[in-house]
């Protein structure tokens, strides 16, 4: 069979069997590269690649034994049994092929390039944007990470992108986004692997920004990406895996399944991607990987919609959000995450004043409780019990809290924020800081951490750093008013005033609905004693909501400032207190500074300790928790109850508040809210040394004319140097500021830069 004078391999060669079998597997690893290039972008179905392979496979032996037992002859295809070997053409056939395998390889080698340099290339302009600052080098860790602590680049790193919504309705972008969301956090369960917070990676949604600088700007290795299309009870969903820095697919897949097959799909993706890390799992990590909550696809539709809603953080889409996973929840009682989700609105509405603080704190608890009953180590739920322990002050607990939510979920930058801002609360600002460099490092664009870290540098009195992570926050967010109302409170605590002003009434242009920035706006105004501005701006905070809190208070503040605060003021002033309406931006305590007004005014300071009593009776209970109670409140009723002779339980009220700012002000320099604090005590030396520091940095606060100047609780101080230099500075530096304000508006006006 070998031939008269050769082996059986020597007969191999000589039919070019081995070219052959080199020319067809080349040809079919190109095959399988085309399908690869093209899966994602003409929606092969997933079957299809696997098909092709079997048949590829199956085809190799045939090929083979074909190659073995035919020979092309210049009159066509003969048996190789019937040629004589000295008339075989083989040879110039083995050219033949050495040339064709040579041709199959060039365009591999182009289909390659088209993959790289073309098809995973986007094109537009690159951020030129400096990434923000990093841990400091050495923070890095592999595996899990001790509490508190964040897993660094030297683990296996992902961001998952926002997924492009291919549907006909693109009101479905909701769902797109949603199973993004949910990839993202399935494999932020898994701690061996860091992935980018949601934050950072949703900044890129239609942005033709290419996959290498998103990988840098978020600190990652590999990135997710993929779309969704769905009409009816039908999904098709594509996913590819991209190695950052070669631009490799690591992996992809098509799915075309029908709608109830959705967290099937989750599965797979979510398995394919951990496996093309190569990341083993074992026990826990594998089990937390497939773990979806719900099977209920109507429960899930609902969760997706309220997650929706609550990013958007609107006055109007937080209720929105509440709505959606009270449906979910219905759909599916033991959907743990919703549950977790559902307490996180509640937290997220104390934020912008929708509800009473007391039932938005109580309505977490009930809800993170629920969540917690279902899966009790959800790292969420614990966090969300964190926020509402912090709000009521249990400080301790909170912590505690805090730290456990971060061990089991060491990449959620959400709890890191929360925590720093508890640091800095309790002067721990080195602490704050470190904890919020490491959140930056998975999540480099968020605006939470930008936010609390400018706050952490506000009270820290770094000015200049403070401004300078505000300008990041606006080039993160840049319809969002948070970057400008920021940078106006740093601009105010370093007295330039007017800046401030003009800052606000640019975040005012940005979000025209929120009658706090009105306030505040109008408070600036009043500072710079600037009274008719200041009511016309408080007349628009009316306008916008009048029953709002702020809105409430805002006569009064004008009665203070009028001097008319007990003739005209006490009746609002204690109805407003009776209506146990929430303090927001402080409103709480300009009614209670018209109560107190009146009780020295007119000897009735018994019936406002009544009052004070039968609204907060916790403070009047010795063994009562009273961080409970806000710090304003808090204060007011200590400084009455001194006033009328109970300096005991006036000092137990006041002695955790005197502690925290004066550990402050040893750090940082005095503060307004630490002479408040030596005023109500009436410690008289310290309060007139508080008072001569403040003048000589500038440190006032917004409130300076309406309540220094016309509150009883300074008399005892009133005719001293000290004194007299502190309202003397005030008025000076409030008349500077009118000036100032008045060059920049009109250059604004002039140059069209800002409002005027």
């Amino acid at each position: 069979m070998a031939g008269n004078d050769g082996s059986f391999f020597t007969e191999l060669k000589r039919r070019n069997v081995y070219r052959v079998g080199i020319a067809y597997a080349i040809a079919s690893w190109l095959v399988l590269q085309v399908i690869d290039v093209v899966e994602p972008i003409i929606g092969v179905p997933e079957w299809v690649p696997k098909l092709i392979l079997v048949l590829l496979a199956l085809g190799l032996p045939l090929v083979l034994i074909f190659a073995w037992a035919y020979e092309m002859t210049p009159d066509g295809l003969r048996r190789a049994s019937a040629i004589d070997p000295t008339q075989s053409i083989t040879p110039e056939t083995g050219r033949r092929l050495d040339r064709m395998i040579i041709g199959v390889l060039i365009v591999a080698v182009a289909v390659m390039a088209i993959d790289q340099y073309v098809l995973d290339s986007r094109t537009g302009p690159a951020p030129t944007e400096e990434a923000p600052a990093t841990a400091a080098e050495g923070d890095s860790q592999t595996g899990s990470a001790p509490a508190g602590e964040l897993t660094t680049t030297e683990a296996p790193s992902i961001a998952v992108l926002p997924f492009m919504n291919m549907s006909a309705d693109e009101s479905s972008t909701y769902f797109s986004d949603g199973l993004a969301d949910t990839l993202l956090h399935m494999l932020a369960q898994i701690r061996e692997i860091r992935v980018a917070a949601r934050t950072s990676s949703f900044q890129f949604r239609d942005q033709n920004t290419d996959i290498t600088q998103i990988a840098e700007a978020l600190n990652v290795g590999t990135v997710l990406e993929g779309s969704v299309q769905k009409a009816g009870n039908k999904i098709r969903i594509t996913a590819q895996l991209i190695e950052a820095e070669t631009g490799y697919h690591l992996w992809s897949g098509n799915f075309d399944r029908d709608l109830d097959d959705v967290f099937a799909i989750q599965d797979e993706i979510a398995t394919e991607v951990v496996a093309a890390l190569k990341v083993s799992l074992l026990g826990e990590s594998a089990e937390k990987l497939t773990q979806h909550g719900t099977d209920n696809v109507e429960a899930y539709t609902e969760f997706l919609l309220g997650i929706n809603d609550l990013n958007e953080y609107t006055f109007e889409s937080l209720p929105r959000a509440e709505q959606h996973f009270r449906k979910a929840i219905k759909l599916d009682p033991d959907y743990a995450l919703a549950w977790a989700q559902l307490g996180n609105t509640y937290i997220t509405m104390l934020g912008t004043g929708i509800g009473r603080r007391t039932d938005m704190v109580e309505r977490a608890k009930q809800a993170a409780d629920r969540a917690l009953a279902i899966d009790p180590e959800m790292a969420m739920a614990i966090a969300v019990l964190g926020d509402a322990e912090e709000e009521t002050g249990n400080v301790d607990l909170a912590e505690e809290l805090y730290l456990r939510a971060m061990q089991l979920s060491p990449n959620d930058t959400t709890v890191s924020g929360s925590y720093a801002w508890l640091l800095i609360m309790q002067n721990r600002g080195d602490e704050s800081l470190e904890i919020l460099q490491r959140a930056l490092t998975v999540d480099p664009l968020s605006t939470q951490i930008h936010n609390v870290m400018a706050l952490h540098y506000r009270f820290a009195r770094q000015y200049e750093d403070g401004l300078e992570i505000t300008e990041r926050l606006r080039d993160i967010a840049p319809t969002s008013p948070l970057p400008y109302y920021r940078a106006a409170e740093i601009e105010f605590a370093r007295g330039n005033w007017a800046q401030a002003t003009v800052l606000t009434r640019q975040a005012f242009e940005l979000d025209p609905d929120d009658p706090e920035l009105a306030l505040m706006i109008g408070e600036y105004y009043l500072a710079m004693e600037m009274r008719d501005e200041a009511e016309n701006w408080f007349d628009r905070a009316v306008e916008i909501d009048a029953g709002h809190p702020v809105s409430r208070a805002v006569p009064l503040l004008l009665h203070i400032y009028d001097g008319t605060a007990v003739t005209d003021g006490i009746g609002p002033a204690r109805q407003y207190i009776l209506d146990q309406l929430d303090t927001r931006q402080g409103s709480r305590n300009v009614a209670l500074d018209v109560i107190w007004l009146d009780a020295v005014a007119n000897d009735t300071m018994d019936d406002a300790l009544a009052l004070l009593r039968d609204q907060f009776p916790e403070l009047f209970n010795p063994d009562a928790n009273h961080d409970a109670v806000d710090n304003g409140t808090r204060w007011y009723a200590a400084a009455m109850m001194i006033a009328a002779g109970d300096r005991e339980s006036g000092r137990a009220l006041i002695e955790p508040m005197l502690e925290r700012s004066t550990e402050f002000s040893g750090k940082h320099g005095t503060f307004s809210r630490h002479l408040w604090n030596l005023v109500a005590i009436q410690d008289r030396d310290a309060a007139l040394s508080a008072m001569r520091e403040l003048v000589e940095t500038g440190h006032m606060s917004t409130r300076w004319s309406t309540f220094v100047e016309h509150s009883p609780v300074f008399d005892f101080v009133r005719d001293t140097a000290e004194y007299k230099a502190y309202i003397e500075y005030a008025r000076s530096h409030a008349a500077e500021q009118r000036e100032a304000l008045r060059k920049l508006l009109g250059e604004a006006s002039r140059t069209g830069s800002a409002p005027t």
